[in-house]
């Protein structure tokens, strides 16, 4: 399994200006809005989207150290 890239990537930029953007979509955000056209919502699930492409890539290089171990 490839590292997770580019819109796929969980770099410490894309962490960093997640957190900035959320906190901002938070104080300054549109008004409430439906589930599904939030953009706070929208930020959140692409932001587990990626941490799971992240951990399952870290669970599978352990995995793959293991068995060369």
């Amino acid at each position: 399994m490839d590292k997770p890239r580019g819109k796929d990537s969980f770099s410490l930029l894309y962490r960093t200006g997640f957190r900035i953007n959320y906190a901002l979509l938070h104080v300054m955000g549109p008004a409430s809005q439906s589930p599904e056209t939030d953009p706070q919502n929208r930020a959140k699930k692409e932001y587990e989207r990626r941490r799971g492409l992240h951990r399952a890539w870290k669970a599978h290089r352990r995995s793959g150290a293991h068995d060369r171990a």
